[in-house]
């Protein structure tokens, strides 16, 4: 995981990258709007703003406007009186917009809250897997993606519980791997960014299934996917990960 942000202070930049690898996530320190577009594009965790560095608020506000970029959130910092910048960032989208002595006082909990959540122990994460979990598993496993779609859909209509993220966080997986096969780029990366998000935060085994195991094999392929662009999806390797049950 990676955590964006547009500085052009270098030793402010600096400081920023080291409490970011204290987090323990990876920086990348942008100097430009162009550079802050093609960071957000990445799907960082977070993305912070320095509002001294020219070019920040298109970037902004496409991030905000666009499905696949627009939950990613955006932290910018500024001088406590330029009071007409602050309010700018917020209009433009920022989900927060502080003075600088308050970023750097609340830098560590932002990134210790957005880097490691709190597990979500939904009623019924320590059940045992119901049997259509059992059978969309081995569809996803054996490659059959469209038909574990189907079988999770039911399940997660039917379940009304948060555990229903974790059906509904697997089915989009498994679509994002279709797209893939068909070399569906766009399709992909919205169906990943839709269902990661899903997974995130549920217990490390919830209902027998390895979440964390699966996000994170997941989010190999889809910045392998992101390296590689629509043109040439098919040197992705093969196969896609597949799901274990603790």
């Amino acid at each position: 995981m990676f955590v964006a942000a547009l500085a052009a202070d270098l030793i402010f930049a600096t400081r920023i990258a080291s409490a970011i690898e204290a987090a323990g996530a990876q920086p990348r320190i942008v100097e430009d709007g162009a550079a802050l577009w093609d960071a957000i594009e990445r799907w960082p965790e977070l993305v912070l703003i320095d509002l001294a560095t020219p070019g920040w608020e298109d970037p902004v506000r496409r991030a905000k406007t666009l499905p696949h970029t627009r939950s990613i959130p955006i932290v910018a910092f500024g001088s406590h009186v330029d009071t007409g910048t602050l309010k700018l960032a917020r209009q433009a989208g920022c989900d927060h917009a502080w003075a600088r002595s308050r970023f750097v006082e609340e830098l560590p909990r932002l990134l210790k809250d957005t880097l490691h959540p709190p597990t979500r122990f939904v009623p019924g994460w320590d059940e045992a897997p119901p049997p259509a979990l059992l059978h969309g598993i081995e569809q996803f496993n054996a490659g059959e993606y469209w038909e574990c779609h189907e079988t999770l859909e039911g399940l997660w209509v039917a379940e009304k519980r948060e555990v229903r993220d974790l059906y509904q966080g697997i089915l989009q997986v498994g679509v994002a791997f279709h797209h893939l096969q068909g070399n569906n780029f766009a399709g992909a990366i919205k169906m990943f960014r839709r269902g990661l998000p899903r997974l995130r935060g549920l217990p490390e085994v919830c209902q027998g299934v390895r979440v964390a195991e699966l996000a994170a094999a997941a989010r190999q392929v889809h910045d392998a996917a992101l390296d590689l662009g629509p043109t040439r999806l098919a040197e992705l390797p093969r196969p896609f990960p597949t799901i274990r049950l603790a």
